[in-house]
């Protein structure tokens, strides 16, 4: 939905002191690891043999134990070095820390609220509060990003496999879902959500999308000519949380329009289940 106009360029620093210090996610597709057993201990010489004496189970002429592909190593959960190593430790601890000024004032009604930490801004935004002008919807935003994560990295088990460690790797608009496209008006909301139902990529859904170049490293920008925006999307952190022991991804996306009109930011989780298939939607917060 389209949001109020901003006031100036100004309103992108809380994005910018997010996303400052990002390092992009690990550069390679994570394939089914297998353990290799210790050593057991060795047998005893045998002072008659002329053969040396080899581990157990090493048949003779093998260097020793071959691994397991029957116990997989698992595949941690894990985040984007913009988070900080601590929260990281204990996710459900940082959902309740307090941080006095990381949260902007939220609106209902004629009742005004201000979140201290995640929970409670999670809370609040159920109960229909929200930011109620440009400045708080960028702070908003930021909060999004931040608690999202830590809701999402606090239901994330370890997965046996990846598919989506590469998946903003040289991305292109045919590599990503429709969703991710901005809706400037509620015709183009219809739109995007027609596209999606149809399972159509950003480029099939707007064939004038091209990629663009980012300043902010790690992220993928794709511009969208037709109707002057722009959308960025950042991988935040992945872990398995569908229980199918397939790793899935929590993707930011902003959308904003050149004239720093329109501004909208969710969180899309994401997953691929073969090294070449599309990004398939799990989940949407906004």
């Amino acid at each position: 939905m389209p949001r109020a106009p901003l006031c100036s360029a100004v309103w992108l620093w809380p994005w910018f002191l997010l996303w400052a210090c990002h390092v992009e996610p690990v550069k390679s597709d994570a394939v089914t690891v297998t353990v290799v057993p210790a050593d057991p201990p060795a047998e005893a010489s045998d002072p008659t043999s002329a053969e040396p004496a080899r581990p157990r189970g090493a048949a003779r002429g093998e260097d020793g134990p071959k691994p397991d592909p029957l116990h997989p190593v698992l595949l941690a959960p894990g985040a984007n070095d913009e988070f900080d190593a601590a929260a990281l430790a204990d996710v459900k601890q940082a959902l309740s820390a307090i941080e006095e000024s990381a949260f902007a004032p939220l609106v209902h009604k004629d009742k005004r609220a201000l979140p201290n930490n995640c929970r409670s801004w999670q809370a609040l935004h159920k109960r229909g509060y929200a930011p109620k002008n440009s400045l708080a919807e960028q702070r908003d935003a930021g909060a999004l990003v931040r608690c999202g994560a830590y809701e999402f990295l606090a239901r994330a088990k370890p997965s046996r496999v990846s598919h989506v460690r590469k998946a903003l790797h040289g991305v292109g608009p045919n590599g990503l879902p429709a969703i991710v496209a901005s809706a400037t008006s509620k015709p183009a909301l219809r739109a995007r959500s027609v596209a999606v139902s149809r399972g159509l990529t950003l480029g099939e859904f707007l064939p004038g999308a091209r990629l663009g170049r980012s300043e902010l490293r790690g992220r993928v920008l794709i511009d969208e000519p037709a109707s002057a925006t722009s959308v960025i999307v950042n991988a935040e952190v992945w872990g398995d949380v569908n229980s199918d022991e397939i790793e899935d991804l929590l993707l930011s996306v902003l959308n904003s329009s050149d004239d720093l009109g329109y501004f909208d930011m969710r969180l899309i989780e994401v997953t691929r289940l073969a090294p070449d298939a599309p990004l398939s939607v799990l989940a949407v917060s906004e």
